[in-house]
């Protein structure tokens, strides 16, 4: 599952989003959970420490972060709220955002509407198609304008392919998926925008994998909506989540449903100003007896390549190194 610098330059205003594409949510039912109706929390009796409970917490905690969760009768979150700090500004106030999800007749998820800080903010909309894959989700704004729409490819049961379209615009940015024994191996972004080089380019995603090491965690998002979660808790204004030197694997949010092991290492290289741009990330962790996570590490290095213009004329390759490492626990707990 972000160089802020990268993203920040690599999408902007003018550059197509991809916006969410599918959005599975499985968790286990908590046998003391006490129900009255469909938007009530369920209350379980249970605490952190239970198998029960990690996979049906009320709150997950990365740090100073903290996701609350609400349920309906059929064990489906129908509110997730996140509160969360900036990391280069942590005298500032949080940011706190409310997830509201609707569902079909089908146990679909139908709608997602959000409110940042208390004020409406944007929401989305999933059509799915006969086999009840989701093949179309729309984007508005408050006032009920389109933003971007995307249409989704897939392969058997894994995406495949995100078309994304905007709005206001004739770009078109796809994303092509390719997977290895049930995990995403590669990711290709095609017609980003650079606002400083006045330029589109294409970007190369590569993820290695803990094979001996399950992904125990279940989402309660996943697909493109996993990324537009991850880059909200992440304060980008982007669903082409890069991740930073600043920020934690959510495990909690995915982006795709076929990620059935931890990730190992993450490799981005982004083909513009006629050379390219790279980034590391590797990541280890501490589990407990369940094979949980409860605590992650990551190290973060990226190159950026420049051509500058000379006092003499002409333009040489300014080559620059970014080097930081990150620490996060993850504090599951139930009401």
């Amino acid at each position: 599952m972000v160089l802020k610098n990268f993203l920040s330059k690599g999408i902007q205003n003018n550059q197509l989003r991809l916006i969410f594409c599918t959005f599975l949510i499985i968790i286990s039912l908590l046998a003391s959970s006490c129900i009255k109706n469909d938007e009530e929390i369920i209350t379980p009796e249970t605490n952190g420490s239970t198998l029960a409970c990690k996979k049906k917490p009320s709150q997950i905690s990365f740090g100073n972060n903290k996701h609350d969760i609400k349920y309906n009768s059929q064990d489906q979150p129908f509110e997730v709220a996140t509160t969360i700090y900036n990391t280069s500004a942590p005298n500032e106030a949080p940011i706190k955002t409310i997830y509201t999800i609707e569902y079909n007749l089908q146990g679909r998820i139908s709608k997602v509407s959000t409110s940042k800080n208390n004020q409406p903010d944007l929401y989305y909309v999933m059509e799915y198609n006969a086999d009840g894959k989701l093949f179309k989700q729309s984007e508005y704004n408050p006032l009920g304008n389109l933003i971007t729409y995307t249409i989704s490819e897939y392969d058997n049961n894994s995406l495949k392919r995100l078309i994304s379209h905007k709005n206001s615009s004739n770009i078109v940015v796809t994303t092509i998926y390719q997977y290895t024994n049930g995990n995403l191996t590669k990711k290709s972004i095609q017609n980003l925008y650079d606002v400083d080089s006045n330029e589109f380019y294409n970007a190369d995603f590569t993820y290695n994998y803990y094979l001996d090491k399950e992904n125990k965690i279940k989402p309660y998002f996943e697909g493109t909506l996993g990324l537009l979660f991850i880059s909200n808790v992440s304060v980008k204004k982007s669903l082409q989540y890069l991740p930073d030197g600043n920020n934690y694997q959510l495990f909690y949010a995915q982006e795709s449903s076929s990620e059935k092991k931890m990730l190992k290492n993450i490799e981005v290289i982004a083909h513009r100003y006629n050379t390219s741009d790279t980034t590391n990330i590797n990541y280890s962790y501490e589990y407990d007896n369940d094979g949980f996570p409860t605590w992650q590490k990551g190290i973060f290095k990226n190159i950026t390549r420049r051509y500058v213009p000379t006092p003499f004329g002409g333009s040489i390759l300014l080559t620059t190194p970014h080097n930081s490492t990150f620490e996060s626990t993850l504090k599951l707990s139930c009401n």
